[in-house]
């Protein structure tokens, strides 16, 4: 027993300094300052050649300057995936909430909130990873507007506009459009089921696009839908690798926005 306590930590031992993040951070930086600095120095026309003090210290600014312009983008780079992470895990919830409601049909106790129509704000870690986890990426917003019919208008045939921005790119889409082929509703309870309509661009004057521009909504409740926009479409607005690629989207989580409320 007495060896036992003998050899028992003391309570009072503190974790090594270098494990906090702020000092992994540091160590990091100066990881990445030396294999900066020794990159550059070998750059140098007479790497051989002794450097006076002056001309070191100057290597050493260039080489700390660079590490922290790396360094800032690789965690700028961290956080907007962790962000997209936590938006699309919220996403799912939802989702995995509504399949239950569903498995346990309408006498279950839980019910879903009433659905919301207008302004989402779009996440995308799909776009993100695809496009090589830009810093600079903007992802997108989606608006719908609900139109009271029409004396002329078949009940039948409810009118509904979309307005979809993704970076710079701007979308609409309007449900009057592929009637009697195709009728886009928006539902007054959530759903799994994919709803689908068409957009275009509207400076090209009511023309659609050459690439496939449906777009399929899945109206989840809880101020939460589920966008899959046609690759080719997102190619046209991002570019990058997403270029050639075909008969594939991309996945948009989509959560409620009140408009009071600044964003």
């Amino acid at each position: 027993m007495a060896a036992l306590k003998r050899d028992a930590a003391p309570h009072d031992v503190k974790p090594p300094a270098d494990s906090s993040p702020l000092a992994r951070v540091m160590r990091e930086f100066e990881e990445l300052v030396r294999s900066v600095e020794a990159g550059l120095l070998l750059s140098l026309a007479d790497p051989a050649a002794e450097l006076d003090g002056a001309r070191r210290e100057s290597v050493r600014r260039e080489a700390c300057r660079l590490a922290i312009s790396d360094l800032s983008t690789s965690y700028t780079r961290k956080y907007i995936r962790r962000s997209l992470t936590d938006a699309e895990s919220q996403g799912k919830r939802v989702e995995e909430q509504l399949h239950t409601l569903a498995l346990d049909g309408p006498a279950a106790d839980d019910r879903l909130d009433s659905l919301h129509n207008g302004h989402f704000r779009l996440y995308s870690t799909e776009l993100f990873d695809a496009l090589g986890q830009p810093t600079d990426l903007r992802f997108g917003t989606l608006r719908f507007y609900k139109h009271a019919a029409s004396p002329a208008d078949d009940e039948q045939s409810p009118w509904v506009t979309v307005e979809l921005a993704l970076s710079n790119a701007f979308f609409v889409a309007d449900s009057m459009e592929t009637l009697p082929y195709h009728t886009f509703r928006l539902p007054t309870t959530p759903s799994l089921q994919n709803r689908g309509i068409l957009s275009r661009k509207p400076e090209d004057h009511g023309a659609f696009p050459e690439f496939d521009s449906w777009l399929l909504f899945t109206f989840l409740g809880n101020g939460c839908i589920k966008l899959e926009v046609p690759v080719e479409m997102c190619a046209d607005v991002y570019g990058g690798r997403l270029q050639g690629r075909e008969n594939e989207e991309i996945l948009f989580w989509g959560f409620f926005v009140d408009d009071d409320v600044e964003s």
